[in-house]
């Protein structure tokens, strides 16, 4: 209960910064930027862990995925992702459209495509970098990490946690000492259930990285004072046990991995611009509904012949043509209101016509149902 409290204020903190205005001087933001850092540094040092150091090994930054010669049965691709034999669910960090990284599931959805990327969540979601996800073996954690959730500073790590009842996942800071004032880039657990690696440039040179080996264990996190939380996250070696081997691989071909394309959600809304549209669907709601006659025709219609008039409907006629209408209107007023703007755009005989559940109804009778409709409403929130 406490580690989620100060979460949610950490949380609570980066919101405030996020809605200062960029109108006040920069260096009040930046001292701003500084304050809350500190507040994050301080609240995640409260508490700490202490793991079973096994080992450490020293590596370039720039290719450190190569030396995870532990984990077993899969391939680092040249977009920074593991990427799983056989796998039934990627779990990747991929460019959004504003060009930060976020952490998005992908399932196959038949022999040749995967479903559309989905995040996490919003709590796993930041304005900036969400990097290097890896899953546990037993599928209910992925650890990655971010520079834009609440933090230590640099880059923090953070375990995503998949609740069955709520069907959701829950995102938290892994604290002190997984997380230093450092960059901490990668959490991940061996195959074998033996180690977890956790790859670091505290106390490195920039070009270099640690990798520590933990036992793999559950945490458990106790209060400390600030210096025994520094001291913790220098993760000495302070267990015995055996080692694995760490071998540099050779660069892996980045799977193909093609995603279905999310469908376009279609504007409902009644316009006249450059281009018209056809409805989705020829379905009118239920209840009342007015719409704008444009014509009638016995030929297919283009979208060109629209006039930029959208949603436009077809109504098969008994006859063998098409009524082509536009709108959808709840009240006689506003489809009037539209009439004058289809008349603009070539249509100058457009007029109002009326349906009641999908059936046509006569102008008469839908004024006196939309009438008689207002005076219950009125009446009835006259006797509440």
């Amino acid at each position: 209960m406490k580690r989620i409290l100060l979460w949610a204020w950490a949380l609570s903190l980066t919101a405030a910064l996020q809605a200062q205005t960029p109108s006040g001087p920069a260096g009040d933001s930046l001292a701003l930027r500084r304050q809350i850092e500190a507040e994050n540094v301080k609240t995640l040092s409260s508490y700490a862990a202490r793991p079973a150091v096994i080992a450490v090994q020293r590596v370039p930054r720039a290719d450190f995925q190569l030396w995870l010669s532990p984990l077993t049965g899969g391939v680092w691709g040249a977009d920074g992702n593991w990427y799983p034999d056989e796998a039934t669910e990627l779990v990747l960090s991929l460019p959004s459209d504003t060009g930060d990284r976020n952490v998005v599931l992908t399932r196959p959805l038949d022999d040749t495509l995967w479903t559309v990327p989905a995040t996490l969540g919003e709590e796993a979601v930041s304005p900036g970098d969400e990097i290097f996800p890896m899953r546990s073996p037993d599928g209910r954690r992925i650890y990655f990490a971010s520079d834009g959730l609440p933090g230590m500073g640099g880059f923090d790590l953070f375990v995503a946690t998949w609740d069955p009842q709520a069907k959701a996942w829950s995102v938290r800071n892994m604290g002190v000492p997984f997380n230093s004032p450092g960059d901490d880039l990668l959490f991940c657990d061996t195959p074998d259930g033996r180690y977890s690696l956790l790859v670091s440039n505290r106390d490195c040179d920039k070009d270099a990285v640690n990798i520590f080996v933990l036992r793999q264990e559950t945490p458990v996190f106790e209060r400390v004072s600030p210096e025994q939380a520094a001291t913790l996250t220098r993760l000495a070696v302070n267990a015995s046990g055996q080692a694995p081997t760490f071998v540099k691989r050779l660069a892996g071909k980045t799977p193909a991995v093609p995603f279905d394309q999310p469908e376009e959600e279609f504007d409902e809304t009644f316009r006249v611009g450059k281009e018209g549209a056809f409805a989705q669907n020829n379905h009118l709601p239920a209840g009342l509904v007015y719409q704008i006659q444009l014509f009638v025709s016995s030929s297919k219609v283009t979208v060109r012949q629209l006039k930029g008039v959208s949603p436009v409907y077809m109504h098969p006629q008994r006859s063998g043509k098409t009524l082509y209408a536009a709108g959808i209107f709840r009240t006689f007023a506003e489809a009037e209101q539209a009439v004058s703007q289809v008349r603009k755009a070539g249509f100058s005989s457009a007029f109002v016509i009326a349906f009641d559940g999908g059936q046509p109804l006569s102008l008469s009778k839908a004024k006196q149902k939309e009438s008689s409709v207002k005076v219950v409403t009125e009446e009835f929130k006259i006797v509440k």
